[in-house]
């Protein structure tokens, strides 16, 4: 009886511990979605609030049957790190990518573990690397991991005549090669040029030319100087003049630039080249004297470059025959387009209609999708409308706001058609907020999952949509990384969608709108046009300072701020111009004026808000123009002109977009 009895208890513990083991099994696998979305949370705010330990464990309650789980290893993985487990931040990246191979985060988790694993476990490190190179993930990542393969091969190659050791050495250098010819300013570009150097330390003129590019892009200055001496010049002399400007030695800059594009402008970065040609621009006041003296120097490659910079600067009476020159030696280089378009607006400023109507019609059938195309349209129904008395001037309008419909030239082709004769019209905007821009993801899906939670830095990793991307971006609070995503996914799409699209409303979102509103009513100015001029001056940036000095969202500059404040009682501290408010205030209370000193003309004040109230005045007296579309085209600094049709392109997105 004892001994049955024993048995039994012994049954029931082995039943129960059975139980209890299954039930922990199960808890594991299943978890009701509503408390799996609870943790998540939960551990994402402790990770947030820097408290990783607990973060870390609330990441491992994460059920494996939830399409969370794999995201939840991947941010213990991020927890060991903050904690300075490297062991466990390997150990996590494994769990990943064993476990979950198709996963989005597998090659990136890879990546990350063969990273960790270069010095300790070199042979394991290559395997992973290798795994990366031939994997479908980002481009970086392949570059990245080819260089870290290149890199542990290089430890164990030693200079040897053997030709198996020589190919080793090829294949090496190859990957250092490609690496920095497509990366100069890649995270590791400094690391692989190092790496290089020390790998070989006979290179060729033109692997020490990518090496110092690299430095001078990471602003190691010191570091390109000293590998020049070992290049030639007609290899490193772009990179040369880069770093002379850098550290401020202009007459060497100037030395080298004049040199280069005489001597040796073939086969050279054209980027590079463009800089440095900018760069010796800029060592006078006079553009067009340093644009004059370097073409007469430049032979060879990029002179159409040069040539086009001269024509931009040349006086008024020489623009002409400068852009004419330009179109007849490159008709089909970089930029005839410029040349052609600048050859049609000369010819409607000199009221010669028939010559700007053949030329116009060249250029849209030659140039018929691009960047100035909505401009000749829409001065070619301007010619219409106002010289010929025919109604084909509506149809080029028409077509302006059906293909270009976010241009400057459809809001001034709108205004036109409705009859508009002011440059704003009260805008009564509605306020709609940035939502996901498309329909919802299904509920079955990873991104509707990280959406439910809030991670919005791993939505990122699981969409290429960059409207998808700057919703994120917008929903963590980064208003200009956000706005800028969207604004250049938006400039790739060649049909535009319609004006309710939710994608628009990432271009040109509401933020700081009420504060807007309030400020522009206040000082009578236009909401929709005071929402322009920040989103061109900060992108939405309240902590955004430029190199010359404007501080916060409306790009005030101190002096003036205080001056302006002084006399309407406002006192403040010059750090205080990066509080919103103040600076939306201060803003508007400075536009008011400048449109007071100029008659109140709404296009006058946006371009004294960027060339200033002097030049504005002196423009008005000494152009020649009949309307506000000609005094605009004529506005002779390009950047002053360009933020105008910026600012109004953005004033006429907002008022299509918002208004009631």
């Amino acid at each position: 009886m004892f001994v049955k009895k024993n048995n039994r208890d012994l049954i029931s513990v082995v039943i129960f511990v059975g139980f209890l083991a299954l039930g922990i099994f199960f808890a594991k696998i299943y978890q009701p979605e509503s408390k799996t979305n609870r943790i998540y949370v939960q551990a994402l705010k402790d990770y947030e609030n820097k408290n990783y330990s607990n973060s870390y464990y609330l990441f491992s309650k994460i059920s494996y049957s939830s399409k969370l789980k794999p995201v939840a290893i991947y941010r213990q993985a991020l927890c060991a790190r903050a904690l300075g487990d490297e062991k466990s931040e390997i150990k996590k990246y494994q769990t990943l990518f064993h476990f979950y191979p198709n996963n989005k985060l597998s090659n990136e988790a890879k990546y990350q573990a063969a990273q960790l694993l270069v010095d300790s476990d070199p042979k394991l490190a290559k395997k992973y690397f290798n795994s990366v190179a031939m994997s479908n993930a980002d481009e970086d990542y392949k570059l990245a991991s080819e260089y870290y393969k290149a890199r542990i091969a290089s430890a164990n190659i030693r200079y040897s005549n053997k030709i198996f050791s020589r190919a080793k050495m090829a294949g090496v250098e190859h990957s250092f090669r490609k690496y920095l010819e497509k990366a100069p300013r890649g995270r590791l570009a400094v690391n692989v040029a190092y790496t290089w150097k020390k790998f070989n330390p006979n290179l060729k003129s033109r692997d020490l030319t990518l090496i110092s590019r690299a430095y001078y892009y990471a602003g190691k200055y010191k570091e390109a100087e000293q590998v020049f001496p070992k290049t030639k010049m007609e290899d490193s002399w772009t990179i040369q003049a880069l770093t002379a400007y850098a550290k401020g030695n202009y007459i060497k800059t100037q030395v080298l630039t004049e040199y280069g594009v005489n001597k040796h402008s073939k086969n050279i970065d054209k980027k590079d080249f463009k800089k440095v040609v900018d760069n010796y621009i800029k060592l006078d006041k006079n553009s067009y004297k340093t644009a004059s003296l370097l073409f007469s120097k430049s032979k060879g490659e990029g002179k159409d470059y040069i040539w086009s910079l001269k024509c931009q600067y040349s006086p008024k009476k020489d623009k002409a025959s400068c852009y004419n020159g330009l179109y007849a030696n490159y008709p089909s280089g970089d930029y005839a387009e410029t040349a052609m378009s600048n050859l049609f607006f000369d010819s409607v400023e000199k009221r010669d209609y028939v010559k700007a109507r053949q030329i116009g019609e060249d250029f849209l059938h030659r140039f018929p999708n691009s960047e100035t195309a909505p401009m000749v349209m829409f001065w070619e129904g301007k010619i219409d409308r106002k010289y010929s008395n025919s109604s084909k001037y509506v149809k080029y309008f028409q077509d302006i706001i059906n293909k270009y419909p976010d241009t400057y030239y459809a809001y001034r082709a709108f205004w036109i058609l409705k009859g508009v004769n002011t440059a704003v019209i009260p805008a009564n905007l509605e306020i709609k907020p940035v939502v996901y821009p498309y329909r919802f993801p299904p509920k079955n899906s990873i991104l509707y999952s990280l959406i439910e939670v809030q991670d919005y830095n791993m939505l990122t990793k699981f969409t290429k949509d960059d409207f998808i991307k700057s919703w994120a971006e917008y929903q963590r609070g980064n208003y200009s990384t956000s706005m800028l995503l969207a604004r250049d996914a938006m400039a790739k799409l060649e049909i535009k969608p319609v004006k309710s699209d939710l994608r628009w409303r990432l271009v040109y979102p509401l933020n700081y709108y009420r504060q807007v509103k309030s400020m522009a009513d206040e000082y009578k100015n236009n909401d929709a046009l005071m929402m322009s001029i920040i989103r061109e001056e900060s992108y939405f940036n309240s902590e955004s300072q430029s190199g010359v000095g404007a501080i916060g969202l409306m790009q005030l500059m101190p002096a003036t701020a205080h001056e302006v404040g002084n006399k309407n009682d406002i006192q403040f501290n010059t750090n205080d111009l990066l509080n919103p408010e103040l600076n939306i205030r201060v803003g508007n209370l400075y536009y008011s004026i400048l449109r007071s000193l100029l008659e109140n003309k709404d296009i006058s004040a946006i371009a004294a808000y960027n060339g200033g109230v002097g030049s504005v005045t002196s423009w008005k007296t000494t152009l020649k123009y009949q309307d506000t579309d000609e005094f605009v085209e004529q506005i002779p600094y390009p950047e002053t002109k360009n933020y105008v049709k910026k600012v109004f392109r953005s004033y006429w997105n907002y008022t299509r977009i918002y208004q009631k």
